[in-house]
């Protein structure tokens, strides 16, 4: 009677780990996010008679509303293109805190710059480990034309994926590129030696719905 109980319990317990085992889940380890400081600069100035910190500049921060709404975002459609959990996978120091990358030049803030193998040890027992880079380069796009008048600046997006197993083999490998974007425009002014270029640039909005078209291009292709 004995043998007869646990028989049961352990063919349900064999269930649960083969379940536990086929269960597909994704990890986004490194998450890179790139500007072009042209396109984000709106004021710049540069004293050409100085060697020592010629330049200054200011850009528009991204608003932490707008940082947190990428992660969502890309977490939600990588979820819904590999039909299974995705969330991005961040590795912490001896303290518990996660480590994240820092918002300088041009660089986004607040995405996880994990590695492989430390995602495996961050995030164990998923089945696909995630590398995301995006760049959103000043040119290498079409011109963009301002009435009659072709600013300098060609706007162009990239996003590159690739996707592998825990033991490092391929699953999916993409890159994909946008070109078509929102309007630009600068002006130069010179006064002596100091040069001052103020522009029309992107917005932080205008960026987070760049890649968001990027984002909804890269799913579909």
């Amino acid at each position: 009677m004995k043998f007869n109980t646990l028989k049961p319990l352990f063919i349900i317990a064999l269930l649960f780990a083969a379940a536990a085992t086929s269960a597909q889940s994704g990890a986004i380890y490194q998450f890179s996010f790139n500007i072009d400081p042209l396109l984000t600069e709106y004021l710049k100035v540069e004293d050409k008679s100085r060697n020592w910190l010629p330049e200054y500049s200011e850009s528009e921060t991204m608003p932490n509303q707008l940082i947190d709404s990428i992660k969502i975002k890309t977490e939600e459609a990588f979820a819904k293109k590999l039909n299974m959990p995705v969330k991005l996978c961040y590795h912490k120091n001896k303290k518990g805190k996660e480590i994240s990358s820092v918002g300088d030049f041009g660089n986004l803030e607040g995405l996880p710059t994990n590695t492989f193998n430390g995602a495996i040890n961050d995030c164990p027992q998923n089945s696909h480990y995630i590398y995301l880079g995006v760049q959103i380069y000043s040119s290498g796009g079409s011109s963009i034309t301002m009435v009659s008048t072709k600013t300098k600046l060609k706007p162009r997006l990239q996003i590159t994926i690739k996707v592998v197993d825990e033991n490092k083999n391929e699953i999916w490998k993409k890159s994909i590129a946008v070109n078509d974007f929102s309007k630009i425009r600068s002006q130069t002014w010179y006064h002596n030696s100091v040069e001052v270029t103020k522009s029309e640039v992107l917005s932080p909005y205008d960026i987070y719905t760049m890649y968001l078209m990027g984002l909804d291009k890269l799913m579909k292709e």
